[in-house]
């Protein structure tokens, strides 16, 4: 969007400023800038006017805006204004990457205007090859700062949603911008004006031949060895330690950025232990993902890839698992179900067939389902088709003999406008958590955090 507006503005600007009535007696600079409001309002609805274009305008329409109000156009008031508007369009995008992202590069890079400035190599009464070359490296300087900035002041949401960081990056940014900046997008512009002129097959084939450079950069950055390291999720206490690093470094302009040290550190701190569980289940029980004894996830069950890619950037496992790959280490499944063992030795098993209830009811301490449980299997941990209705996809981590659980509903009573049905038994609770079948000893009460619920051990099968 940025570079939509640029192009129309430098494009008008130059124009008007070859001819010498308009660059001694017109405001230049502002009709140039009240072009671009108008070019880049364009773009955007050429483009499909979705959520992120749409925030992406309202803060290039600010920054130009000030141009015509005679202020700064890069400033952090000007950030401000643009980000309670598009809040005020869109209240819940304050928890969506496209946001968080958006805002933080920009806040990074005016914080950082001034230390990425590549004009420093142009040196006054240099010659015209001293220009050129301090030109040339204020050009790639400017390039390679700004990408770090960017990937900086984004790199905590960016791990926090995806779970992926790109160490190349910084090289692939830097080959591809001067393509999208210099050929790209001055294609883009000129193309549109020169197709009512039936003159614009040449500016989209040299459009073409850029967009097909920035790919082959794009995969031959790809073929790096651990060109995308997977990191496990962590949670959103890391996440706000470190975006409040970020404000502390980026709002002040005095000594006081200095305090941003401290979140940084418990930020990170925070994202070197992360919380990790030994079951996921899908949202509709057909497949599930179980810590063997050799501390990896295996599958149980066919979830879809989309879920199991997820499970395994959660963990940090940047492995590629099938779907339908079998049970965990020490495990076995036949037309029936699946059973796998926990690291401690507990047994969990995935149900397909009813004639499979009464064994794995006996024998099994969590037994999943997409189907519904039988009353009388009151034995294992039931998660059938009921409980997974009423909370979604759940993850569970073993606490001594017991269990936590976090579930993708949360707790029923922080949504008062949600129905809370009758018969769930996932909730919050007090008493001890579910003991394993088979007779072991009673586990210790569990003390879970308030996105998490401990299990009770029912009288009556958990519904």
């Amino acid at each position: 969007m940025v570079l939509a507006a640029g192009v129309v503005f430098w494009l008008v600007r130059a124009f008007l400023a070859l001819i010498p009535h308009c660059a001694v007696f017109w405001p230049i600079k502002k009709i140039a800038a009240g072009f671009a409001m108008v070019g880049v309002s364009g773009y955007c609805a050429f483009s499909g006017w979705d959520i992120a274009a749409e925030r992406s305008l309202i803060m290039t329409l600010i920054m130009l805006g000030a141009i015509l109000a005679d202020r700064p156009a890069l400033s952090m008031r000007n950030l401000a204004v643009a980000a309670l508007i598009a809040l005020a369009r869109e209240p819940e995008g304050l928890l969506g990457p496209s946001f968080q992202m958006s805002f933080g590069a920009v806040a990074g890079l005016i914080a950082c205007a001034r230390l990425i400035d590549g004009r420093l190599f142009v040196r006054p009464g240099a010659g015209r090859i001293g220009r050129l070359v301090g030109t040339g490296l204020s050009g790639i300087v400017g390039t390679l700062a700004t990408t770090l900035v960017a990937q900086i002041a984004t790199a905590p949401f960016a791990t926090y949603h995806f779970q992926t960081v790109q160490p190349f990056g910084l090289i692939g940014n830097a080959l591809t911008l001067p393509l999208v900046s210099l050929v790209v997008m001055p294609s883009a512009v000129i193309g549109c004006l020169a197709y009512p002129f039936a003159l614009d097959r040449p500016v989209w084939w040299l459009m073409g031949q850029a967009v097909g450079g920035m790919l082959a950069i794009s995969h031959w950055i790809a073929g790096f060895e651990r060109a995308s390291v997977v990191v496990p999720a962590f949670g959103t206490g890391a996440l706000a330690a470190l975006t409040t690093a970020l404000l502390l470094a980026t709002l002040p302009v005095s000594q006081i950025r200095w305090l941003a040290l401290p979140p940084i550190l418990l930020g990170l701190g925070l994202m070197v232990h992360p919380e990790h569980h030994d079951l996921y289940v899908d949202r509709q029980g057909w497949g599930a993902a179980v810590r063997g004894p050799d501390g990896q996830l295996a599958i149980l069950g066919s979830p879809s890839g989309f879920v199991l890619e997820q499970w395994l950037k959660a963990d940090g496992d940047g492995r590629r698992l099938d779907r339908g790959s079998g049970a965990a280490p020490g495990g076995r499944c036949d037309r029936l179900g699946c059973t796998a063992l926990l690291p401690d030795g507990r047994a969990v098993a995935l149900v397909r067939d009813r004639r499979a209830f009464p064994e794995d009811c006996a024998r099994a301490t969590v037994l999943i389902t997409s189907l519904t449980a039988p009353p009388n299997c009151a034995g294992p941990l039931v998660i059938d088709r009921r409980v997974l209705a009423t909370h979604g996809a759940v993850a569970l981590r073993a606490v001594g003999n017991g269990f936590t659980v976090r579930s993708a509903h949360g707790d029923d009573r922080s949504a008062p406008w949600r129905p809370r049905p009758a018969h769930t038994n996932l909730e919050p609770t007090a008493d001890p958590p579910i003991a394993a079948a088979g007779g072991m000893a009673q586990p210790e009460t569990l003390q879970a955090p308030a996105a998490d619920v401990a299990i009770d051990a029912p009288d009556e099968p958990l519904q």
